[in-house]
């Protein structure tokens, strides 16, 4: 994990204020989810102005009706994180549909109740992540496609331009 560690600081030391908390937590929850990569990419925000940002992309487990379904997302980070919450992403694979609802918007942007109250060093990523496993389980954001409707076309109103640079 060190190796890891070290191509993070790397990647992080130009444009991140609050480097070494970021990279802490970021190993944090790597180590715990193994399916969520550190991807560093261009989000593309609101006003069209862009900046290369590092994300979280992959897979989290969610218990839905007795059954564990890996629901994918995309958590950006902010070059002022911790002190700025997360920009958060439900990205459907080409089998799923966004399920708009209380907590999930129709183009996959999450809001919860957590980001919202947003207060480092209280607030972190692996809480953010337990608690979204949690909001999921209760209302999941993505549901399959009917065998009978076209493939999802990639659609980004914000998010990565380009495929990104997986760390590691």
């Amino acid at each position: 994990m060190e190796v890891a560690e070290n191509a993070l600081r790397r990647t992080l030391a130009n444009g991140y204020n609050y480097r070494d908390l970021t990279v802490a937590e970021i190993i944090n929850v790597i180590t715990s989810y193994k399916d969520l990569k550190p991807i560093m990419g261009s989000y593309v925000f609101n006003d069209g102005s862009s900046r290369e940002l590092m994300s979280l992309a992959g897979t989290v487990p969610v218990s839905y009706r007795g059954n564990t379904y890996n629901i994918p997302i995309c958590v950006w980070l902010l070059d002022t994180y911790p002190y700025n919450p997360p920009i958060c992403f439900v990205k459907p694979t080409s089998t799923m549909m966004i399920k708009p609802g209380t907590h999930v918007d129709a183009d996959g942007k999450f809001y919860l109740p957590y980001l919202h109250e947003w207060k480092p060093p209280q607030s972190d990523l692996l809480n953010l992540n337990q608690v979204m496993i949690l909001v999921f389980g209760e209302e999941p954001p993505v549901f399959s496609r009917p065998t009978t409707q076209k493939p999802y076309q990639a659609f980004q109103t914000a998010g990565p331009t380009s495929g990104g640079t997986l760390i590691m």
